[in-house]
């Protein structure tokens, strides 16, 4: 194949790849706890010596108000450890719930990792109706009825190369080498949700572009096949 040919349908390749983040991106704006995955130009502009599978931007998002009690959010490098299939995944999404036998689970029914590991948020409540008695503190610490009962488990994300996404707004490591985070680098907040940090409007010019560019590119390779062409008439004269 042409060397120019090779080159352009490179770059294409690379801007429909682009096209897929952005269009995640945009389909996951409403999304608690997601984490924008950077296009490849501002991946190859981020990446240090160290290669990463594929970068993530793991800025907060904006905290909403919801006044919920089982509504977490966190601030700084820390992630909510969840018990799935896989394994112990991390996430940002802490639209938390209670289930009958008062185990604290996440939307999707996934059990929120505490230091006790047998968690019961209703022991010691008489009335189930009662869940505004139970309190978190900005360390994780779990208060059910002004008593401390338990400690939510928060790790870190150090190194993105180790990680791999699991649907929308879960983390996690193959060989479950997590780092706990230390209290001083997180806080956690009762009664918010985390928004994504994805920026609609910033998506919506990165597509704008990569169209653009994507155009430019099929323009490109119809030149250099009709130059090809013309090269190999004139080489039967």
């Amino acid at each position: 194949m042409d060397r120019g040919l090779y080159e352009v349908a490179r770059g294409m390749q690379i801007r429909i790849k682009n096209m897929d983040f952005v269009a995640n991106n945009l389909a996951n704006v409403n999304t608690t706890g997601y984490k924008r995955e950077v296009p490849f130009a501002e991946y190859l502009s981020r990446m240090e010596s160290q290669p990463v599978k594929q970068l993530s931007d793991l800025r907060d998002g904006s905290l909403v108000k919801t006044d919920d009690p089982m509504n977490l959010a966190l601030s700084g490098n820390a992630y909510f450890m969840v018990q799935t299939e896989k394994g112990i995944e991390l996430t940002r999404n802490g639209n938390f719930k209670v289930t009958q036998d008062g185990t604290l689970v996440t939307n999707d029914g996934y059990k929120v990792l505490t230091y006790g590991g047998n968690l019961n948020l209703f022991e010691g409540i008489v009335n189930k109706d009662e869940i505004h008695n139970i309190k978190f503190a900005d360390n994780g610490e779990i208060y059910v009825n002004g008593h401390v009962v338990d400690k939510l488990m928060i790790a870190r994300i150090d190194n993105q190369k180790f990680f791999e996404r699991d649907g929308a707004s879960r983390f996690y490591r193959e060989d479950q080498s997590y780092v706990l985070a230390n209290e001083d680098e997180y806080q956690v907040h009762q009664g918010y949700l985390e928004e994504s940090n994805v920026n609609a409007l910033m998506e919506m010019q990165h597509m704008i572009k990569i169209n653009r560019d994507f155009e430019s590119a099929q323009k490109a390779i119809r030149s250099i096949d009709s130059m090809l062409g013309e090269a190999k008439q004139i080489g039967k004269i």
